[in-house]
Parts: structure tokens; sequence; C-alpha cells
């Protein structure tokens, strides 16, 4: 190695170092595998790709139409109610009080 730690110049002694330690034993085998790798992505096509992502979408679609479902199922319970008990007596001794009234009034219009 140089003494200069900022020479512009190749270091030979360091390049051999660096050469004999990265040098890989299966040169070849390591290339062929790789190119092999790349055939193989370069061959699938667009309907390919598509049946692989088939499975985890209709979960994921499943999973939003449950979570639609439930919440409207839940909105449409808490309508029922509100519609249920129409007068004001009715309205105020189930405990529903002024807001459960002037929602029930105002959701006509």
């Amino acid at each position: 190695m140089t003494g200069n730690a900022f020479d512009h110049e190749r270091d030979t002694e360091l390049g051999a170092l660096l050469r004999t330690h990265l040098e890989p034993a299966g040169h070849a085998a390591f290339v062929a595998q790789v190119r092999a790798g790349l055939a193989a992505d370069i061959a699938a096509g667009p309907f390919e790709i598509l049946g692989a992502w088939m499975r985890p979408g209709l979960a994921a679609a499943a999973i939003v139409a449950a979570a639609a479902g439930a919440g409207w199922w839940m909105i449409s319970v808490g309508t029922q109610q509100t519609i249920a008990s129409t007068t004001p007596v009715e309205v105020f001794t189930t405990g529903g009080g002024s807001e459960v009234m002037l929602a029930s009034s105002v959701e006509g219009r």
C-alpha cells in the first residue's frame, strides 16, 4: 500500500488483496444462475403476474366488503331505533332526549 492515503494512482497491493478475497469460487455457476433467473423473469407474461396477485386481491376485497357490510349494518340499526319511536312522548320517555327528537324531525327534510 502506498504511504499517501490521498494518492490518485492505483494501489496494486490493495487491488490484489481485494481480488483474492472477493473472487467467487464458482463464478461461472453464479453467472449461469443469475442469467437463468433473469430469463425466468422475462418469460412471465402479464396474465401470470395478475394470476399471482389474484389470491391476495380477493382476500383484500373480502375484508373491505366485510367492513363495509358491518358499517352499513351498524348505521341501519341506529336509524331503526330512532325511527321506531316517532312521537315526542315516546322519545322523551325512552331516554332519547332532545337530540333524538331533533334528529328525527330534521331527518325528513
